[in-house]
């Protein structure tokens, strides 16, 4: 005997979507995996009432009815899995699987009542087409007409808005009401409420994070009314899908998390979770708008009439009870702060990663709960010693990556051994060191980002070819005053001497004067020294300091490429880019499109795929080697000779020692103190000339 059967690539209907995942019976039970959300339903093989063979969605399918009226329906079967399915229940349940063929006439009218949970139009006893209750959200009589509407969901891509029936009164029984009797009986299986009714609880200013607000919130058996400031929210019970207790990292709050499919919606805002905030400190005295009957008959017993204590625990066992749903709580990992909490940034917005039993809570902006199931791949990005944290990134199934940022240094090891313990893979598999020695992560998996790889080469290829020309540059001399006046003015005398340079000019206008001794003179002399050398010191400086800045620029300018010298290697990457970049590019991409698309193409490419282009980039690789060798032993390559066109120009510019100094200009010709002046030099020759005049006739006198 057959213990258990399990079928893929089924689907089951949910409020207009058909979603994919697995559906296994047992002999004790009937359960079904949504692929999508994860979601594991659990039914009772004991609680069976019939099984029915039809088709759903165009394929196969079979419909399971249970004893409380409640109905599900699964679509997606083999013809051949008829007989498997027939073999196993009347064996294990002993239930015969009845065949419905659907009425495909195209006819609109039949016999419509209320079975169980679900709407059935039949026609000539053969069921036509059925709506479960679970996805009406109102209904409306209207004299002879009833009105369903029904939930919408966004994931639909067409929705079902409302339905009409047109019953028309009995004649001979003229006392009944058949639209009155068929909105009764929808909204007594449909389980809908109004808003005049009384709630199971009711919740005043309970702080939302998402979406935020504080909001009343009304606790119904099959939907949650929230009512805020400005906006308003009806959530069916069904949709709830999880339910999460996790604490925040001040030890003083408490994250109260709803998952939702479909999503609640605001504006084109879609919140897929509801996220409340309670204080641990908060406490409320709680009395339920139940009757004792309710809470033992509905609900077993599990729920008292009135509930104190803390507002998130109250809160949490309301809905645990009223959806009958487990609530997950933080796991054995416990990171640096001593709380499940690991503090990081998504998309630029801070929140609390909590590493769970079988998936990753983030909380929020956007809240999100990541299954191990989904996840491809972790990787432990920017985490050398050089910065103060890392980032945590999740590569999911589909492709998707979820980056994390920010996550502080000490938090590395403790997430590490999680996800390692956890059996996920790592892309740079290597643990760090509790001192953080290590600069950076290496692993066979890692991504090669090909730019970054591209700029590195270059790098090392600009030093090594750089080495030369550092090592030929001469160091500058320190600049010697004393040295470079003492140097001056030996050039002065020899020029003075020797009559290579013209005269200077002075004012032809000045007055000569016959008064003067050689005293005189020798008293002038230090002054006239000490002028001159501080006239040569100032612009000497500012000539000497022009002259190392423009040295200085000269190096810091990048030596012009000889076109000569031979092309450079080019990475795999760019061997692969330059032969598909036409594939590649789309009409009205910019460079930057390109290079992007370009980029993520490479990064999802295997090793066997990138193999030829690497073999490629070895060979260019190991030409670039030989033509630089060529080009070496032919002369090229080699630093400019010291003698040529670069050494610095002397200044054109006159001399700042053939200025005129007021020492040399008097201010009057008929100046008394003539002779307390020093001469200038055209007085001095004119002097000199009547003196040796005077002398000769004195000796011709004799």
């Amino acid at each position: 005997m057959v213990d258990a059967l399990e079928f893929g690539d089924v689907f089951t209907e949910d409020m207009g979507v058909l979603n994919p995942g697995r559906i296994k019976f047992a002999e004790s039970m009937i359960q079904f995996k949504n692929e999508k959300t994860g979601k594991l339903n659990t039914a009772n093989a004991a609680d069976l009432d019939g099984l029915n063979w039809q088709r759903l969605g165009n394929r196969p399918g079979i419909k399971i009815r249970f004893s409380d009226g409640k109905k599900m329906r699964f679509g997606g079967f083999k013809d051949s899995d008829l007989e498997k399915i027939k073999q196993f229940a009347q064996k294990n349940w002993n239930k015969e699987v009845e065949q419905n063929d659907l009425v495909l006439k195209g006819w609109n009218y039949g016999n419509c009542q209320v079975d169980g949970q679900s709407v059935e139009f039949t026609l000539d006893n053969k069921p036509v087409f059925e709506v479960p209750l679970s996805n009406v959200a109102n209904c409306v009589g209207n004299k002879s007409e009833a009105t369903l509407e029904f939930h919408q969901n966004d994931d639909c891509p067409t929705s079902l808005i409302e339905m009409r029936f047109h019953m028309p009164a009995d004649v001979e029984d003229e006392e009944s009401d058949p639209v009155e009797e068929f909105r009764k009986a929808v909204m007594a299986f449909a389980g809908i409420e109004t808003e005049t009714g009384q709630p199971v609880a009711s919740l005043q200013q309970i702080l939302c994070t998402t979406p935020r607000g504080r909001y009343d919130i009304k606790v119904f058996p099959n939907h949650l009314s929230l009512h805020g400031k400005t906006y308003d929210y009806k959530i069916p019970i069904k949709t709830i899908m999880r339910l999460f207790l996790v604490p925040h990292k001040d030890g003083r709050h408490v994250y109260f998390v709803i998952s939702l499919n479909p999503p609640i919606r605001q504006g084109q805002t879609r919140y897929h979770y509801l996220v409340l905030e309670f204080l641990k400190e908060d406490e409320i005295d709680l009395e339920l708008g139940l009757t004792e009957q309710q809470l033992n008959e509905q609900y077993g017993g599990k729920l008292e009439k009135e509930l104190s204590g803390p507002l998130y625990e109250v809160v949490s066992k309301i809905f645990r009870v009223l959806i009958n749903m487990k609530i997950t709580v933080p796991g054995n990992f416990i990171g640096h702060s001593g709380t499940p909490a690991v503090m990081c940034a998504h998309r630029q917005a801070s929140g609390f990663l909590y590493p769970l039993e079988k998936g990753f809570l983030y909380i929020h902006k956007p809240p999100m709960y990541i299954r191990f199931e989904e996840v491809a791949s972790v990787h432990f990005a920017r985490s050398d010693v050089s910065t103060r944290s890392f980032d945590f990134e999740i590569e999911l199934k589909s492709g998707q990556v979820l980056v994390f940022n920010s996550v502080e240094k000490e938090e590395y090891n403790k997430l590490y051994d999680y996800v390692q313990n956890k059996h996920l893979r790592i892309r740079n598999a290597k643990k760090m060191d509790k001192n953080y020695a290590e600069d950076r992560f290496a692993g066979s998996d890692d991504e090669i980002d090909p730019y970054k790889e591209t700029v590195k080469a270059e790098g090392k290829e600009r030093t090594g070819g750089g080495s030369d020309d550092d090592d030929s540059d001469s160091e500058d001399d320190d600049y010697d005053l004393d040295e470079d006046i003492k140097k001056r003015k030996q050039n002065r005398d020899s020029s003075e001497g020797s009559g290579s340079e013209p005269d200077e000019e002075f004012d032809s206008d000045a007055g000569s004067s016959d008064s003067g001794s050689g005293g005189s003179e020798t008293e002038e002399t230090p002054k006239k020294k000490k002028k001159k050398e501080k006239e040569v010191k100032e612009p000497k400086e500012k000539k000497e300091r022009k002259e190392r800045a423009k040295g200085e620029g000269k190096k810091a300018k990048r030596e012009k490429k000889d076109p000569n010298a031979p092309k450079r290697a080019q990475s795999a990457y760019f061997h692969w880019l330059n032969e598909n970049r036409t594939k590649i590019k789309k009409e009205g991409d910019t460079v930057a499109d390109v290079a992007k698309r370009a980029g993520e193409m490479w990064k999802n490419m295997d090793a066997e795929a990138k193999q030829p282009w690497e073999k490629k980039a070895a060979a260019d690789k190991d030409r670039y080697e030989a033509e630089m060798k060529e080009y070496k032993k032919s002369g090229g390559g080699k630093p400019a000779s010291a003698g040529g066109s670069s050494s610095p120009k002397k200044s054109t510019g006159p001399s700042p020692l053939k200025a005129k100094s007021k020492e040399y200009i008097s201010d009057s010709d008929d100046s008394d103190d003539d002779d307390d002046k020093p001469l200038r030099p055209k007085e001095k020759k004119e002097k000199e000339v009547k003196k040796e005049e005077s002398e000769e006739n004195s000796d011709g006198s004799d």
